[in-house]
């Protein structure tokens, strides 16, 4: 399998504020790109050679929660691990080095931080994949896989293993988040995943420092609609595809999906009941047990997915009554290279969350369910990142 490693961030000038720093405290993403050196100093204890500096970023605003509330671009990640390849070539590349950089949540527009790599590297080309997780930590500020999360979902951070001999270490070309044994959809749909990649050249000589900027590797879904049709006791957003059940950790440029798929009740990305209970309720419970508000008369229901290529007619909104019957409405979306213009074959694409009505901080509007035509799905997101549709 080929990977595409577009990205290559690499500063051969020396830091030398950074010498004996492990790692730097947070700062705004301008501030980190530029370099800045104000940012709070702890002790690495350098050996006084050359070192790697990796300065890592999540897009997207911190939050506090791991389900999703609504459409807002936030993030969660409370654990970072860093993979070191020895090459770029996917297929011959072996990851030489997996370390946890101690990541610390922030507040504020972005989350970021410096690492100072630990593993001593010969000189060579390399690949830095930083893989961002939303587990609540235990006290020892590890993924706790009690808990719902990325890391209980995929088997993260040991599902890439290291091995500094080059010999035995996970392929770059095998660097896959795939579904733990015994997880299905239902552990997909509450795991926020993060990661990204950058390549440098390390002469073993020059301090280098390595931007590595971690996107989502997951995708979202979620209903907000109001004027239910009399009768309707459920609602559900059905993907013409049964989901995969994994993902490349490093973003493709071309088939950016998985090569595994669930079963074919996975088709069914979203479901939830009409009762009067949930039509007169002003907030729904998330499944991390959160609670967002919304309106009275109206359903909400929301899930991270795995990305999915081009598909036929890729959402059904169907609506089932209580005598059995179903109502089938077709999901379209406004076409990217054609303003005006729907489609309804479209990709789930990692990054964009896929939403029938709006529910963040500027908007609360749920879709109205009034009539028999086409439902039209907003996408949002996508401006974190420059994927065209």
């Amino acid at each position: 399998m080929g990977l595409n490693v577009p990205l290559a961030v690499t500063n051969k000038n020396k830091i030398e504020d950074m010498k004996f720093a492990r790692i730097l405290s947070f700062s705004v993403a301008a501030c980190i790109l530029a370099g800045c050196s104000g940012d709070e100093v702890l002790p690495g204890g350098g050996d006084g050679g050359a070192e790697i500096t990796v300065a890592l970023q999540s897009s997207g605003e911190p939050s506090t929660r791991v389900s999703l509330a609504g459409s807002d671009n936030l993030q969660h990640v409370t654990y970072v691990q860093l993979y070191v390849f020895n090459g770029t070539d996917a297929s011959t590349a072996r990851c030489v080095a997996s370390e946890n950089v101690m990541w610390r949540e922030q507040q504020g527009e972005s989350a970021a931080q410096y690492y100072k790599l630990l593993a001593e590297l010969p000189a060579g080309e390399y690949t830095f994949l930083a893989v961002g997780l939303d587990n609540p930590l235990t006290d020892d500020r590890l993924p706790d896989k009690t808990k719902t999360g990325a890391a209980t979902a995929y088997n993260l951070p040991e599902a890439i293993v290291a091995d500094d001999g080059a010999a035995t270490g996970t392929l770059l070309a095998d660097a896959y988040a795939s579904l733990a044994e015994g997880k299905g959809a239902a552990d997909i749909a509450n795991a926020e995943l993060m990661a990204g990649f950058s390549t440098a050249h390390w002469n073993a000589t020059d301090d280098i420092t390595v931007t590595v900027e971690m996107k989502r590797r997951v995708a979202g879904v979620m209903f907000y609609v109001t004027n239910v049709p009399e009768g309707v006791d459920k609602i559900e957003l059905l993907c013409s595809s049964a989901q995969y059940s994994n993902v490349p950790l490093c973003q493709q440029e071309t088939a950016d999906y998985g090569n595994a798929r669930l079963g074919e009740e996975t088709k069914t990305l979203l479901s939830a009941e009409v009762t009067y209970d949930v039509l007169a309720s002003e907030a729904v419970t998330l499944a991390d047990g959160s609670v967002t508000e919304k309106q009275r008369g109206s359903v909400y229901a929301a899930a991270y997915v795995l990305p999915m290529p081009q598909l036929t007619g890729t959402f059904t909104l169907r609506l089932t009554y209580a005598d059995g019957t179903t109502t089938d409405r077709k999901v379209k979306i406004e076409d990217t290279a054609a303003a005006g213009t729907y489609v309804y074959d479209f990709p789930v694409q990692a990054n964009w969350i896929y939403t029938i009505g709006s529910k963040s901080a500027t908007a609360d509007e749920p879709y109205d369910l009034g009539g028999t035509g086409d439902i039209i799905v907003d996408g949002n997101w996508q401006a974190d990142v420059d994927i065209p549709m």
